[in-house]
């Protein structure tokens, strides 16, 4: 008698642990996001002086908390700008700039993302924060047209389905160098800059977009946390 419910127990164990180690977890993900941007730089800036923005986004999952991004923008800068230094003779510029930006970063969520079963207060909701560092191109300039920065911000994504996610997210980049406008003229007018990188220009980007699983693996679940 013992020994058939040992058997029956064995059995039982062998079907739940075969259960949850076939559960699939969708470890990379592509997409697509729109939104604005805004740049601060050399010139005052105009109230709601916000950009069109849009691009790719590729993520990979290395758990419920952890992954790594990388998200392409392409945006502008654009019109009538106003140099601060009035000793110049004419203050007036136009931009018109193109922008491509490329953002490698890590991001951590606040909470176990994905609501898996075997997961204790998995949510298919999380805020998340990130940093990393990114390439800024310039294409329409003949200075640097190939800058470093530092990409922070924050965001918040939505499981939509097992594949699908939503994703809202606020990014703000500080230039390692200071000539987003492109214009000579612009790169550092008041001789500010000096040492402190924080006097280069800066480029931000808020959108909303959709990623979608593409490739899953076949998770132990029991180490999958």
């Amino acid at each position: 008698m013992l020994k058939k419910i040992r058997i029956y127990l064995s059995l039982v164990w062998l079907i739940v642990a075969g259960n949850l180690h076939a559960q699939e977890i969708y470890t990379t993900e592509l997409g697509f996001h729109g939104g604005g941007s805004y740049f601060l730089g050399d010139v005052k800036s105009k109230s709601f002086d916000f950009q069109s923005d849009y691009g790719i986004t590729f993520r990979y999952v290395f758990n419920q908390r952890l992954s790594l991004q990388a998200d392409y923008h392409n945006t502008s800068i654009a019109g009538d700008y106003v140099q601060p230094n009035k000793n110049i003779a004419n203050p007036n510029v136009f931009i018109n700039q193109s922008i491509n930006a490329l953002d490698f970063t890590f991001a951590f969520n606040f909470m176990d993302y994905g609501q898996l079963d075997y997961i204790l207060k998995s949510s298919n909701h999380s805020a998340y924060l990130f940093m990393g560092v990114g390439l800024i191109q310039l294409p329409d300039n003949n200075i640097n047209k190939l800058n470093f920065s530092i990409p922070v911000g924050f965001g918040y994504k939505f499981k939509l389905s097992n594949r699908l996610h939503l994703n809202l997210q606020w990014t703000h980049r500080l230039m390692l160098a200071d000539n987003i406008e492109g214009h000579t003229a612009l790169n550092n007018p008041l001789q500010l800059n000096g040492s402190n990188i924080f006097n280069n220009d800066h480029l931000g980007t808020a959108t909303i977009g959709l990623s979608y699983g593409l490739f899953r693996r076949k998770c132990k679940c029991l180490n999958y946390n």
